[in-house]
């Protein structure tokens, strides 16, 4: 397939009209790839045919996939015979589906360590608003060693692979970097090194948008981490389960003793997957006591086709749900008062939209 689209001569860039903040960077790869081999390409977020021989199409969330499957109908409504190929995280979870839906396209379920080693072309207008059309997104791995169930990450990126070309996908004249590697603490030491040199170097601030497993923050690495410069929350990490308590708190303490402010620090908190809501509030909690910044992350199935009705996890209610993550994107709140306080004098006003049901009451309390 990628050898394909490599020899192709004029290659629609299709994005479906979800929204987004980045750009669609595996199109942006295609770009380069396809202009390497003379060909031309055309960026476009609604088809229109420009007599081309290939229709790229990338796929986010599951939860857009209506939104994809229209994007692919339409192409084929007017122009049957077009090739196309389908790629992105909808398509790999979901390939077998869509392969029912529409038996003539080609799915490219994963990644390739070829295509991933094209630089980005960011010559092309992606429609990226302000703060995020001054970034160089990355990455500088692959994979993954853990297998956790409410992660895609295992499954769409089997195997840890390092690219050893990573540093020639940062654009010298964007201010900022965004390296997205899934789990860049697993790989080997000398990699980060080789990040925290070019990096701070070059002086650009960064956002590791994902990147850091708590259980492997050294001391070596928390110092290297203090010597580089950070925008928007741009040390991030996660705490998704209890079993990981005391060893959060402890990389995280260590990345604040290697000298990086609280402001930098942000971690995921994922909720409503198997948690009790006490436990995910615990969790909340504790990152406000460390004096940082906790980021509800609601869990929603891996196959989730669709945004009508959200997924309640066995311990949750909807309305708790929605309250729960509502008090913690709100620090003027969660920074002054418990949740259960904000509540019990928020929530108890009949006229109140956010208001506690004796259902939620009761599930909160047996919870």
């Amino acid at each position: 397939m990628i050898n394909k689209i490599k020899h192709s001569k004029r290659v629609i860039l299709l994005e479906p009209n979800y929204r987004r903040k980045y750009i669609p960077l595996g199109l942006a790869k295609i770009a380069t790839m396809v202009k390497n081999n003379e060909g031309e390409v055309f960026y476009q977020r609604k088809y229109t045919p420009v007599d081309e021989d290939a229709v790229c199409i990338t796929s986010l969330f599951t939860y857009d996939s209506e939104i994809v499957d229209d994007t692919i109908s339409e192409v084929q409504f007017l122009n049957p015979k077009a090739n196309i190929y389908l790629g992105g995280v909808y398509a790999s979870l979901m390939h077998k589906r869509i392969s029912k839906l529409f038996p003539t396209i080609t799915i490219f379920n994963g990644y390739s360590k070829e295509l991933d080693s094209c630089v980005p072309d960011y010559s092309i207008d992606w429609q990226i608003k302000d703060p995020w059309d001054k970034f160089s997104f990355v990455f500088t791995s692959r994979g993954c060693p853990n297998r956790c169930a409410y992660c895609a990450v295992w499954k769409i990126e089997p195997d840890l692979w390092v690219n050893k070309h990573w540093h020639k996908h940062i654009c010298l004249d964007k201010p900022y970097v965004m390296i997205s590697d899934n789990n860049l603490s697993s790989m080997p030491l000398n990699h980060f090194k080789s990040i925290h040199k070019f990096i701070t170097e070059k002086k650009k601030r960064i956002v590791f948008d994902n990147g850091f497993d708590c259980k492997l923050v050294t001391k070596e690495l928390a110092q290297m981490l203090g010597q580089m410069k950070f925008t928007r929350s741009g040390m991030r990490l996660a705490f998704d389960r209890i079993e990981e308590d005391g060893q959060f708190q402890k990389a995280i303490n260590m990345i604040k003793d290697g000298g990086v402010a609280k402001s930098h620090i942000m971690a995921y908190v994922l909720f409503n997957f198997n948690d009790k809501p006490k436990d995910a509030d615990y969790r909340m909690r504790e990152c406000v006591k460390l004096g940082i910044r906790p980021y509800p992350q609601q869990y929603t199935p891996l196959n989730r086709l669709n945004r009508d009705v959200p997924y309640i996890g066995k311990y949750w209610t909807t309305n708790l749900v929605r309250i729960f993550r509502f008090f913690w994107l709100m620090a003027g709140f969660n920074t002054k008062m418990t949740f259960e306080e904000y509540c019990v004098t928020r929530c108890t006003n009949s006229n109140n939209k956010m208001q506690m049901t004796k259902e939620d009451w009761k599930v909160w309390e047996t919870n």
